[in-house]
């Protein structure tokens, strides 16, 4: 008897104790959990303009130096395509690419500006002409950038490929008429290039 007593006198007290330890702000199960690495947190990036408000249809005309038209309008990718004469068709393609990050940015960077060389060989290979292509790095445009020249039999090649931070900026002038597209567009080329980039 005295034993069930006692028992039924300790059960309060024990419940009384459960409950002010759940309420306790100092218990440790409120204490933060150092030993948990913290979230990334992710990187918001600028929103970036659309490819044709970057290189405009006058500013196609005056690197062309003919009239142009507007092939295609994306947000990522603008063509213009001379109008001047249909048998002497030159191409002008503009190309944005934001990455996830500055390595990916890097890797595509990488690979555009070796992928037009290798494009050339394996066509070039297929109808037995001969690959010219050259390159050289052009400072003060973003944080990285590279001309490139070549040719696919009878189309000629001109791009510019830029990377500022994690977005790429790609220019490419096909000429369809001569077996190489004239060097004097490399100067307007770049003079594209910055205006655009410093807009990225």
């Amino acid at each position: 008897m005295r034993l069930t007593l006692l028992a039924l006198a300790v059960l309060p007290a024990l419940a009384a104790c459960g409950k002010g330890s759940d309420s306790d702000p100092a218990s440790s199960t409120q204490w933060p959990a150092f030993d948990q690495p913290a979230a990334p947190q992710k990187v918001e990036s600028k929103p970036l303009p659309k490819a044709c408000a970057l290189v405009t249809a006058a500013q196609a005309e005056a690197l062309l130096q003919q009239p142009v038209s507007l092939m295609s309008d994306e947000p990522e990718n603008c063509l213009w395509a001379s109008a001047g004469n249909p048998g002497q068709i030159t191409m002008l393609m503009v190309n944005l690419i934001q990455n996830d990050d500055e390595a990916m940015a890097l890797q595509v960077f990488q690979s555009l500006t070796g992928l037009q060389g290798n494009l050339s060989s394996m066509v070039n290979e297929k109808v037995g002409a001969k690959t010219q292509k050259s390159g050289q790095e052009i400072e003060e445009i973003g944080d990285e950038a590279w001309m490139s020249a070549s040719n696919m039999d009878l189309v000629g090649t001109r791009q510019l490929v830029v990377r500022k931070g994690a977005v790429i900026f790609h220019l490419n002038i096909t000429g369809m008429s001569t077996g190489s597209t004239p060097k004097s567009f490399d100067s307007g080329l770049i003079a594209l290039a910055k205006n655009a980039v410093s807009q990225l």
